[in-house]
């Protein structure tokens, strides 16, 4: 199945090591989790290179309330308009929010050339499915439809997300309502199926056991808050790899890491876009964990990264 590199397995140990110091929780224990996440992430995100990157934060009108978003705004935008980045961030759907990936979408920006729209989505156990998912639609039709005002190139709009917001993202580029107007989606370590046994994916039982950062128990946990117990788990709005067709997807590119628990739903999910002729593309990453592209702290993280903003690059015509 493959090792993790050396430096992945001191930073898990770090992690776990800061985990299992936090596990009395004095106060609420949600609240005090999502902290320990956003600890752990911008602990690890890595030096900031690209401080010519600026950053706006916006409210998005929502259903109910305003969504919270942050534009990466490349200085490239100042001189023409841009391929827009609609972005969606990982944590299970309960965790994470715009700081914790503050660094890594400044090099993401940096390095392809494009503008992006980094998305707060309501998060679980509060808000359940569907709320997280209707916030993310809510935000893409908002950066469809203010193209202009975001400095954006209206044909040129494309999802990226990581983990759970990878989830997102994936739903979102096969809904009908979004036929045609996406470029292209970018996923991250997606989670793409909650309905299926862990043992239906070898990696899920190689990798999820606690060694390698992201746990089966986790994944649990997410699926428990985000679905609320009171949704068929195959439903494609949340598990998209059990879509009946994906005929429609816009051209896809996947990156993951080779000791990630879900790295085989993401190569299963590949497969089914390319019996559908989909333009698809996944990296498999040697000895990498699960969000790795998070961890810039780690060397050879920074290639990946720059991998990534190649093929963004590449597939938004900006090559």
């Amino acid at each position: 199945m493959g090792e993790m590199d050396s430096a992945s397995a001191a930073l898990v140990d770090k992690i776990n090591h800061l985990l299992n110091e936090a596990m009395t929780f004095d106060g609420d224990a949600l609240t005090e989790m999502r902290g320990l996440a956003s600890k752990i992430f911008t602990a690890f995100s890595g030096p900031d290179y690209y401080q010519d990157i600026k950053t706006n934060d916006i409210a998005i009108p929502g259903h109910d309330a305003n969504i919270p978003a942050r534009m990466y705004s490349n200085p490239d935008s100042l001189k023409r308009p841009l391929p827009l980045v609609v972005y969606f961030h990982g944590g299970g759907w309960a965790l994470g929010g715009l700081d914790d990936y503050d660094i890594l979408l400044k090099s993401i920006s940096a390095q392809s050339g494009v503008n992006i729209l980094s998305v707060d989505y309501r998060l679980a156990p509060e808000f359940p499915f569907p709320n997280g998912l209707e916030d993310a639609q809510t935000a893409l039709e908002y950066a469809l439809n203010s193209a202009a005002e975001l400095n954006a190139d209206p044909s040129r709009i494309a999802l990226m997300g990581d983990s759970a917001g990878g989830n997102l993202a994936s739903v979102l580029a096969q809904s009908p309502i979004n036929k045609g107007k996406l470029h292209a989606q970018f996923l991250l370590y997606p989670m793409l199926d909650v309905s299926a046994p862990h043992e239906t994916y070898p990696s899920r039982i190689a990798y999820g056991n606690g060694a390698h950062f992201l746990t089966r128990a986790a994944i649990d946990k997410s699926v428990e808050d985000y679905t609320g117990g009171q949704n068929s788990l195959d439903n494609p709005r949340i598990s998209p790899l059990m879509a009946k067709s994906h005929k429609d997807v816009p051209p896809t590119y996947i990156i993951v890491g080779n000791c990630d628990p879900l790295r085989d739903e993401s190569f299963a999910f590949a497969e089914k876009l390319a019996r559908s002729d989909i333009d698809v593309q996944i990296d498999c990453i040697p000895g990498a964990i699960h969000a790795f592209l998070s961890f810039g702290c780690l060397e050879d993280v920074q290639a990946y990264r720059t991998k990534l903003a190649k093929n963004i690059q590449r597939r938004l015509s900006l090559d």
